[in-house]
């Protein structure tokens, strides 16, 4: 639940003014300065409410319960205030319009079907608010445009088929949208500008869908999908110092999608406790950095790097942790292209893959993997790389190629069970190191250049 700034006490205690016939209308128009409109309608199926206001600091109230509805409700100016509420409604509206500076709209449907709750807001330091509570195939929406903003949408206790939309213009501005206990609910923010923050969470349902794009520069979103089935989490990033977050814990048959464009980005990624569940990672541009992690059974990694300083660190959480993929028939696949990039992964237990590609300068790969029938393999081009691998168990086949180059390095070692290591290396002062323990093991070392060591140890 979102901490919020309480509307004036005018709005939250507006009973007053109320009508109790069917297809019901009022009308309020309000010039000046601290005005307050009131209006509440009740079983009155087809009713229409509508208040204009202009001027500075006025509050405006609408309730309606049990019909098919709507609210219009219009501000011009500063510091008002704009309320709408809909009870045990079916197929109604809500549609809140304000132009000025520090404004606030709230609008609340509760027990309804079908229901649309849509607010707009121009100028700067406005606040919208869309609460929907036990909602089947409904939406709430925010458009904001200036600067400094706030928007949220809350869709909680139960639902089907929810929709929470957010699109702010502008800079400095801040979304939230939040689902509980939905199926098939879908989350939507759209933020264009500078300095913009968007957080996005679905907890406790199924089938629920969050997209976060982001255009602009120094942007920050995070998505949290705890104890979600069959969910799905997409966040796009253009511009400069992007920060994504995405938590998807507890879960099952998730998937999780970061694209981010520009310079000195950060993922975080987590699929804790969870099963058949895929993150897919693209970066595009220089100082990126990879944090992810990956335990359970099923899951699948797929990551790829453009750029300069790039970094894959499979961790915990925000470090170089031992960490990676933990479980059964996990599978890694890295690409990376640039200068200076690294790549650091463990995989633990049977049935694991790694595949990897390094194309720049300054690259290292280190793969840790333990259990049964795990397979790497790999391909380093560029100057200085270096790759480590290390698998223990049985079954496991490592093939590791750099072609051409200087001062790589490979180091592979194998444990127990029918391993294979292939190792390649073209250009000057190659080293390769292979050591097995086991049965039934095979080494295969060629070396190309000036300066090339081999040693080959089985046991």
């Amino acid at each position: 639940m979102f901490k919020l700034a309480p509307l004036s006490a005018a709005i939250v205690l507006a009973v007053a003014g109320q009508a109790m016939a069917d297809d019901s209308l009022s009308t309020q128009n309000q010039f000046g300065t601290e005005n307050i409109a009131e209006v509440k309608q009740i079983a009155a199926p087809l009713s229409i409410t509508t208040q204009n206001q202009l001027g500075q600091g006025n509050n405006h109230a609408a309730k309606q319960e049990g019909g098919n509805s709507q609210i219009q409700q219009s501000g011009a100016g500063d510091y008002n205030a704009g309320y709408a509420e809909q009870l045990f409604e079916f197929g109604s509206q809500i549609n809140q319009q304000n132009a000025g500076a520090l404004n606030n709209t709230h609008a609340s449907q509760s027990l309804g079907v079908e229901n649309t709750a849509q607010q707009t807001q121009e100028g700067t330091g406005n606040f919208s608010f869309v609460y929907q509570d036990t909602q089947t195939g409904s939406q709430g929406t925010t458009l904001q445009y200036g600067d400094n903003n706030r928007a949220f949408v809350e869709q909680q206790y139960g639902g089907a088929g929810n929709n929470a939309l957010s699109i702010q213009a502008g800079s400095g501005n801040y979304s939230a949208a939040e689902h509980l206990n939905h199926l098939n609910g879908q989350i939507g923010i759209f933020q264009a500008g500078d300095d913009n923050w968007a957080y996005g969470d679905q907890r406790e349902g199924q089938g629920g869908t969050v997209t976060i794009s982001q255009n602009g520069s120094a942007n920050s979103s995070e998505v949290w999908q705890d104890t979600q089935l069959g969910s799905q989490a997409t966040v796009t990033q253009y511009g400069q110092t992007n920060e994504s977050v995405i938590d998807q814990s507890f879960g099952d048959g998730n998937i999780a999608s970061i694209t981010q464009l520009g310079g000195l980005n950060a993922i975080y990624a987590d699929q804790y406790e969870s099963l058949q569940s895929t993150t897919t990672l693209l970066q595009n541009g220089q100082g990126n950095v990879y944090y992810t992690y990956q335990n359970g059974d099923n899951h699948v990694l797929t990551v790829t790097s453009t750029g300069d300083g790039n970094k894959i660190l499979a961790s915990n959480w925000k470090g170089d942790k031992p960490g990676g993929q933990f479980g059964s028939a996990q599978r890694a696949e890295i690409n990376q292209t640039g200068n200076g990039n690294s790549a650091n992964l463990t995989q633990a237990d049977s049935n694991n893959e790694l595949y990897f590609e390094q194309n720049g300068s300054d690259n290292l790969l280190i793969a840790d993997q333990r259990g049964t029938v795990n397979y790497a393999t790999g391909l380093s081009n560029g100057v200085g790389n270096s790759i480590k691998v290390e698998q223990s168990g049985s079954g496991n086949q490592s093939y590791t190629w750099q072609l051409y180059g200087d001062n790589n390095q490979a180091s592979i070692k194998q444990a127990d069970g029918v391993n294979v290591a292939y190792v390649t290396q073209g250009g000057s002062a190659n080293q390769a190191l292979v050591d097995q323990s086991g049965a039934n093991m095979t080494a295969n070392i060629q070396q190309f250049g000036a300066g090339n060591q081999a040693t080959v140890l089985q046991q």
